[in-house]
């Protein structure tokens, strides 16, 4: 009998999306990276919508006034860096869909004489 073949990505995605280390979500791109994708502003603008509350993609786009691939490609970003994570949201009704969150309350920005340094806050959510 043989098995269907494993998606890997999927695994591996899966498996980076809940990765965390001993202290809570991580940021997980270069400072330069985190740097450059701050000054996007749908980034930004996203950021700002997603961290009191958890929100789909689709009331993004709504909200923001901004195209469905420019909202899911900004998405892809800031999961990518650590600083937004999905959770899947489950209806009454049996429906479910994609949430997405901030990951930290606050992240600091210094300038050194090596370059940039970025500095998570608090997880977002901790009390």
């Amino acid at each position: 009998m043989s098995q269907a073949p494993s998606n890997t990505a999927a695994v591996q995605r899966a498996r980076e999306q809940y990765a965390r280390d001993d202290d809570g979500p991580s940021l997980t791109s270069p400072p330069e990276e985190i740097v450059d994708l701050l000054t996007d502003e749908y980034a930004r603008q996203i950021l700002r919508a997603v961290t009191d509350d958890p929100k789909p993609a689709c009331d993004l786009v709504d909200m923001l006034g901004v195209s469905r691939p420019t909202v899911y490609r900004r998405l892809d970003d800031l999961e990518a860096a650590g600083l937004v994570e999905p959770r899947m949201s489950f209806d009454p009704d049996g429906h479910h869909r994609q949430e997405f969150h901030a990951t930290f309350e606050e992240v600091t920005v210094t300038l050194t004489a090596d370059g940039f340094g970025v500095e998570p806050g608090a997880p977002a959510g901790a009390d």
